[in-house]
């Protein structure tokens, strides 16, 4: 594996398990039920930090989707070669992550607004509040993206190194272009023979 290819590998790694930490944390910081206190004018919320971290979490899963993207657009390109099961496994892989990638970038986002709802439901004569696992569920799906995401872009980068033509050494034939080593007016000519001269 070069070095690109360990660079790109770290920085989706990194975004992935950062994200998915992330949103494990909005989801430990999140206002419950037991810190709500509810007055007689509503309810009173302690401050969160739940929501910037879902945002950010949103944001670092996005740059997975971008990145996964961006790698396999080749294996998407050459699915039509002859190694196509590594291709189509290079395009499944992809599938997976981006569609996890996007449904975990709605949850994270949804969750962060959510979350700084404040107000008192009349009908339940509850206050709202987000409910269990929403963050952490954000939180599982940048996982799994980041998962898939390398996932793809080693199988794509395995196919195009499959597909490079391996240099073949110089056999002889074809048509010689070094100087001739004998004098072609000679051949192609057919000069009259000189007279011989005898010495008296």
């Amino acid at each position: 594996m070069g070095g690109a290819n360990i660079v790109v590998c770290v920085l989706l790694g990194i975004l992935g398990f950062v994200a998915a930490g992330l949103g494990f944390a909005a989801e430990a910081t999140r206002i419950k039920v037991s810190d709500i206190i509810v007055t007689r004018f509503g309810c009173d919320y302690p401050s969160s930090p739940a929501n910037i971290l879902g945002y950010i979490a949103a944001l670092l899963l996005l740059g997975v989707l971008i990145i996964t993207s961006s790698i396999t657009r080749c294996a998407c390109c050459n699915r039509n070669t002859a190694n196509n099961t590594q291709s189509a496994g290079a395009i499944f892989f992809f599938i997976i992550s981006c569609i996890a990638s996007i449904i975990g970038i709605g949850i994270l986002v949804a969750a962060g607004n959510l979350s700084t709802r404040q107000e008192y439901l009349s009908s339940t004569g509850l206050c709202y509040y987000v409910k269990p696992g929403v963050f952490a569920s954000g939180g599982g799906l940048a996982l799994v993206a980041c998962i898939f995401g390398l996932c793809s872009y080693s199988s794509s980068t395995k196919q195009r190194r499959e597909q490079v033509p391996a240099a073949v050494p110089y056999q002889g034939g074809g048509v010689a272009m070094g100087t001739p080593q004998f004098d072609t007016a000679s051949t192609n000519s057919n000069p009259k023979p000189r007279p011989v001269q005898y010495a008296v």
